[in-house]
C-alpha cells in the first residue's frame, strides 16, 4: 500500500509540473524563432565600366542584395540561419561580359549563399553547411553584387586572448556564381574533388598589437600559409603611427594537379601609416618570389599593394605605393570619406618563359558617403553610397596602354528584431 502511495504521489507531481515545463519549453521556443531573432534586408546597386586595351570591354549595371534570418540561441546551445543572395541585370549589354557582378552572358541568378546550424559550449562554437568565413586568405571578397560564400564544418572560438578558427571547408560560391564546387576545381584543377583544411589564429588589434596567421590545405593541389604582425604608436594626443609586416608561402603539393610539375612562391610587403586627425597616410611596399605568381582562388589577396583593378601580385613583381585617406567629419561632414592611393610594380615575369611581363601603375580614388546626420531621418540612416575610379597604365617594350575602371555602388540594409530586440 506505501508503495503504490509513493508511485501515485510522484505522477500526480510530474503531471502538475507538465503545463510548467511546457510553458518554459513554449517561451524557450519563442525566443529562439522570434524574440531573439533578427531578419536582414540588404539591397545593393552596383555599375561596373571597365575598358580594357582590347576588346570586350566589362559592362553592367545590377541590382539586388540579399535577405537573411539568424534565430535566437535555443537554451543558449542551438542557433540556426540563411542567407539568400540575388543579382539581376538592370542594363547588361551582351557583348560586355566579365564585369563579375553578374554570371557569364550577363545573366542574374539566385543563390541560398548560407544556410547552417551552430552550437555552442563554453564559449566555443561549431557550425556546419553554408557560412560566412574570413580568415585571412579564405575571405568574403565582398567587391561586386554578391560576396563569396563556402560550405564548411569549422569551429571557432577563443582560449585565452586568442581567436582561432579550425574547419573543413568543402567548397566555395565564388561571387559571380550560383553554385557552389569544390576547392580543386575552384583552384584550377577541375577533374579532381578536393576539400580545404583550414586554421588560422588572431591575437590583438591594430590599435596596439595584432598579430594572426593562418593555413590551409588541398590535397594535391595547394598549400599556402600568411602570418602578419601590427604595431601602433602613439606619438602625441593627436599623431600616432603604425607599422605592418606580412609574409606569405604558396606551393603545390601531393601529385601537383594544378601544372603537372611542383612549384612555389612567396609575398612579403611592409606599410607605413600616419594617422593625424581625420588624416591617413601610408606607404607600402610587396615584393613576390619570381617562380610564380601569387594564387588567390579562395577570395581577395591581402597583400599591401592590392589596388581596385590590379593585384600587383606577378612572379618577381615590386609594388610600391603612397595613399591617403581623409574623412570629413573633422569639418562638419559626417559620413564621408575620401581615398587616393598610387602605386607602381616593375619587374613582373613569365614565370615558364621568363619573359619580362608590362610596369604596371594605378591610381585608384574612393569617395564612400554614408548617412551620418543626427537630422536625417531613421529611414534614411542606413544608406550607403560609394563611387570608385581605378586609371592604370601598361607599359611593355615602350609600348602603353591603359585600363579606366569605374564603379558606383549603393547599400541600404535593415534589420529588423523579435520582442528583444
Amino acid at each position: 500500500m506505501l508503495i503504490r502511495s509513493l508511485a501515485f504521489a510522484i505522477l500526480l507531481s510530474a503531471w502538475a509540473a507538465l503545463p510548467a515545463k511546457a510553458q518554459a519549453l513554449g517561451e524557450a521556443l519563442a525566443r529562439f524563432l522570434y524574440d531573439d531573432a533578427v531578419a536582414t534586408l540588404h539591397l545593393r546597386s552596383f555599375y561596373f565600366d571597365k575598358t580594357n586595351p582590347q576588346w570586350p570591354n566589362n559592362v553592367a549595371w545590377a541590382g539586388g542584395g540579399w535577405v537573411g534570418y539568424e534565430s535566437g540561441w535555443l537554451y543558449d546551445t542551438l542557433q540556426a540561419g540563411a542567407v539568400a543572395y540575388t543579382t539581376q541585370p538592370l542594363w547588361a549589354p551582351a557583348d560586355t561580359s566579365g564585369s563579375q557582378i553578374l554570371k557569364t552572358g550577363q545573366y542574374g541568378f539566385f543563390v541560398l549563399g548560407q544556410a547552417y546550424a551552430s552550437v555552442r559550449a563554453q564559449g566555443q562554437t561549431f557550425t556546419v553547411f553554408r557560412q560566412f568565413i574570413d580568415e585571412l586568405e579564405v575571405n568574403p571578397n565582398d567587391d561586386r553584387m554578391v560576396p563569396i560564400t563556402f560550405e564548411a564544418y569549422a569551429l571557432r572560438g577563443r582560449i585565452a586572448a586568442i581567436d582561432y578558427f579550425a574547419g573543413y571547408v568543402a567548397a566555395i560560391k565564388p561571387k559571380d556564381y550560383w553554385t557552389f564546387i569544390n576547392m580543386g576545381e575552384r583552384a584550377g584543377a577541375p577533374n579532381h574533388d578536393a576539400g580545404m583544411g583550414l586554421v588560422s589564429l588572431k591575437y590583438g588589434s591594430l590599435d596596439d598589437l595584432r598579430l594572426r596567421g593562418s593555413v590551409y590545405y588541398v590535397p594535391d593541389i595547394l598549400t599556402s600559409s600568411y602570418g602578419d604582425v601590427g604595431k601602433t604608436f602613439g606619438i602625441n594626443a593627436r599623431l600616432k603611427a603604425r607599422l605592418e609586416s606580412n609574409a606569405m608561402v604558396q606551393g603545390s603539393n601531393g601529385l601537383n594537379l594544378l601544372t603537372g610539375q611542383p612549384f612555389s612562391t612567396w609575398s612579403a610587403g611592409l606599410r607605413a601609416t600616419l594617422l593625424l586627425d581625420g588624416f591617413t597616410l601610408w606607404g607600402a611596399y610587396t615584393q613576390v618570389g619570381s617562380a610564380a605568381a601569387y594564387r588567390t582562388p579562395y577570395g581577395q589577396w591581402i597583400g599591401y599593394t592590392k589596388q581596385i583593378t590590379l593585384d600587383f601580385d606577378r612572379a618577381n613583381e615590386r609594388a610600391w605605393q603612397v595613399g591617403l585617406t581623409y574623412d570629413f567629419a573633422g569639418i562638419g561632414l559626417p559620413g564621408l570619406a575620401f581615398l587616393f592611393s598610387a602605386t607602381f610594380g616593375n619587374g613582373a615575369i613569365n614565370s615558364t618563359t621568363g619573359a619580362p611581363l608590362s610596369n604596371n601603375t594605378e591610381y585608384d580614388f574612393d569617395l564612400m558617403y554614408r548617412v551620418a546626420s543626427k537630422e536625417a531621418p531613421d529611414w534614411l540612416q542606413p544608406l550607403q553610397l560609394r563611387g570608385r575610379m581605378g586609371l592604370v597604365d601598361q607599359t611593355l617594350n615602350g609600348v602603353t596602354t591603359t585600363i579606366n575602371d569605374y564603379r558606383l555602388i549603393l547599400n541600404y540594409e535593415v534589420k529588423f528584431g523579435g520582442n528583444r530586440r
